[in-house]
């Protein structure tokens, strides 16, 4: 009578060798436990186990340590080790286990049916493998083993088959004579790459022997999994043969996958569900304290589901659930998650997100999604529904998963109380703020349409003849109600969303626009410069803009002057260099602005083809009071002119500011001293007044 195969269970936390004994309760098994690694060891040397289940974590020896010790003996090499693990582990903690010798993973907390499938497996396995032990030496195979259900195939020394069984025709749809004479590999999937199998073999020639789980191909193509254990065959010390066991494990690896879908799903909507979404997030929050990242939860609750789910009928409601899955995953991003928590409910994970606000902007557009209508094809009738969506941010609203979960559920509440259909943060300031922004962005978007953007300008006034050369545009937002908004209002927020490059294109072809309708007024010819963003310069096609503008608006290209800042020229050097190059063919002059407050050389912006430097107003500002700021402003002017740059001073506002300027040689400057910011129709006056031209 066959011995009753025994299964070691190893884990220094009681608790969880309880657990397992009550998963495992009534498995045709005997159970064993350890507390650690040096009892599992010692007990794995004097008993044959059919399967040890391993915890990896344990204090003085770990689950690796053990495993490696297991293999490195003759009595354990073949025993299957299952290690047990947090979930979520890196790829290379995985193959660091494989490489300890372990048969397979399972992570914690343990399915109970995963668990039970697995460990009836191997127990089939350990059964069958019992009844195939062959005398070695002689290679005497008996014929009802060798025609049993399990596929065997033996080869010679050389790897060339020399027989296959029944079983074996029969898993792989090769007959005995199509295969014998051939090499093992024409049954490989490609699957695996060339590390498996250097694994496999160096195993097998080390250890005498390998088992584990491969795919391969079957003669009508199609890939399969099976258990498979290789042994080598001696005589006298030499190797004469290699003898493969196989077993399908087809069915097993349809009802594992059946079984995690039923564990960690919604069998509604297909969408995860709750033991799936904490497992996620812990491992988000991971990756959080890891890498510094923000990460933000939302949890959605359908507005007026109920009633049509009483009116229609739960075949509706379900239709409707479905619907309302299926339009969330078409907003979000793949590497977002979705699931449903039960009921109407709903939770989004946002993963690496970069600015709270981030979250604000999804749950705007889910709201948008959601209020449009849903036909339900089973009642053939539109509904309308809403949502409410509470949010929480990890950190600023919770360090684990379930103060994340209670936190953005009393956010939804908030949501709901404040009308519904809307959202909120945990906290209120951070609400508050988002609104805001979203309110922004959703105005900017309409600012060119409604022609609510103003161009001003600066005048730019030659030292030595006191006369206005040229002006800087500067862009203004006048809103139909609340008025001017200042550009520090939404220049940085347009940069942030890209949409400062729609902005940037107005301004350079209105501005271009009015100096030629000023040209052809017979106004004294200007140099106008307009602004180019870093975001603008990297993400646009800068040189066809240009182009395009100067033709169509028929401004002179040597009028036209781009400022750029030295942030933005020093990213991405060699392709700023070829962008510049371009622009000067087109026959432009760029500055760099705001210069003095960047991190770039005066000797290594000559490499750059610069014609002005803008010294920033910071450095004007405290002039005469300041004597640091005096020597920065005159080593700019002496230094910029010695590398064949003009340089013009930002702010100038006080008599002593150009005294100290005209003094040190500067060319030319810009400030309140000789005029604000003025709109078209105003500097335009100007210029006429300082040429005492007829209006």
């Amino acid at each position: 009578m066959t011995e009753k195969a025994k299964i070691l269970i190893v884990d220094d936390n009681p608790s969880n060798r309880l657990a397992i004994r009550v998963i495992l309760k009534g498995i045709n098994a005997e159970l064993h436990e350890a507390g650690n690694g040096f009892d599992a060891l010692t007990m794995a040397l004097e008993t044959e186990y059919a399967l040890i289940l391993l915890d990896v974590q344990m204090p003085e020896m770990d689950g690796y340590e053990v495993c490696e010790q297991l293999r490195a003996d003759a009595r354990t090499i073949d025993t299957p080790v299952i290690f047990l693990t947090a979930a979520y582990k890196e790829n290379s903690d995985k193959m660091r286990g494989y490489s300890a010798g372990a048969t397979d993973y399972l992570t914690k907390p343990l399915d109970d049916h995963i668990l039970k499938a697995k460990v009836h497996v191997f127990l089939r396995l350990y059964g069958q493998y019992q009844q195939l032990q062959e005398n070695n030496a002689a290679l005497t195979l008996a014929a009802s083993v060798f025609e049993s259900q399990q596929g065997i195939v033996i080869t010679n020394a050389d790897n060339i088959i020399i027989r296959v069984n029944k079983a074996f025709t029969e898993i792989t749809g090769y007959s005995s004579d199509e295969v014998i004479g051939e090499d093992p590999r024409l049954l490989k999937s490609g699957r695996h790459d060339i590390d498996f199998y250097r694994g496999m073999w160096q195993s097998i020639q080390n250890a005498g022997t390998w088992q584990g789980e491969i795919w391969n191909r079957r003669k009508n193509g199609e890939i399969y999994p099976e258990w498979l254990s290789i042994t080598q065959v001696k005589n006298d010390g030499v190797i004469t043969h290699y003898i493969g066991t196989m077993t399908d494990i087809s069915e097993y690896k349809t009802a594992e996958a059946q079984i995690h879908q039923l564990a960690f799903y919604d069998p509604l909507t297909g969408l995860p569900n709750r033991r799936l979404l904490l497992e996620r997030l812990q491992h988000g929050i991971d990756q959080c304290v890891r890498d510094d990242k923000l990460m933000a939860l939302m949890i959605l609750d359908l507005d007026n589901f109920k009633p049509v789910n009483d009116s229609l009928g739960h075949l509706a409601g379900d239709e409707l659930l479905q619907q309302v899955a299926s339009r969330l995953l078409e907003r979000l991003r793949n590497i977002d998650m979705i699931a449903r928590l039960g009921g109407d409910e709903f939770t989004v994970l946002l993963e690496n997100i970069s600015h709270a606000d981030d979250a604000a902007f999804v749950a705007e557009n889910i709201i948008t999604d959601l209020r449009n209508p849903f036909y339900l094809s089973l009642e053939h009738k539109e509904v309308r529904i809403g949502v409410s969506i509470g949010i929480s941010l990890y950190g600023q609203h919770g360090t684990t998963p379930q103060l994340l979960m209670d936190h953005a559920d009393a956010a939804l509440y908030k949501a709901k109380g404040n009308g519904r259909n809307c959202f909120a943060y945990f906290s209120e300031d951070l609400t508050i703020a988002a609104r805001k922004r979203i309110e922004l962005e959703s105005r900017l978007r309409l600012v060119i349409e409604r022609e609510e953007l103003l161009v001003y300008y600066q005048a730019q006034v030659d030292i030595a003849s006191d006369k206005i050369i040229g002006a800087e545009a500067l862009i203004r937002w006048q809103k139909p109600i609340d008025g001017f908004t200042s550009p520090g209002q939404f220049i940085d927020f347009a940069e942030e969303t890209g949409f400062i490059t729609t902005i940037g294109a107005w301004i350079l072809r209105e501005t271009c626009r009015q100096g030629k309708q000023w040209l052809d007024a017979g106004l004294p010819p200007l140099a106008l410069a307009v602004n180019v963003s870093p975001y603008q310069f990297h993400h646009n096609d800068m040189v066809s803009l240009v182009a395009k503008v100067l033709e169509d608006t028929g401004f002179p290209a040597h009028r036209l002057e781009l400022e750029l800042t030295e942030s933005g020229l020093m990213e991405n050097q060699n392709k700023t260099r070829v962008i510049l190059d371009n622009l000067c063919q087109l026959g432009i002059h760029l500055a760099i602005d705001d210069f003095g407050t960047g991190y770039s050389s005066l000797a290594y912006l000559k490499h750059f083809p610069i014609s002005t430097l803008k010294i920033d107003k910071s450095f004007i500002d405290d002039i005469p009071s300041k004597h640091d700021d005096m020597a920065i402003a005159a080593t700019i002017i002496a230094m910029g002119h010695i590398l064949g740059f003009k340089v013009l001073a930002e702010g100038v506002e006080t008599p002593e500011q150009l005294a100290f300027l005209q003094e040190k040689g500067c060319d030319s400057y810009q400030g309140y001293i000789k005029s604000r910011p003025l709109p078209a129709r105003e500097f335009e006056q100007l210029l006429r007044k300082q040429g005492n031209l007829l209006q």
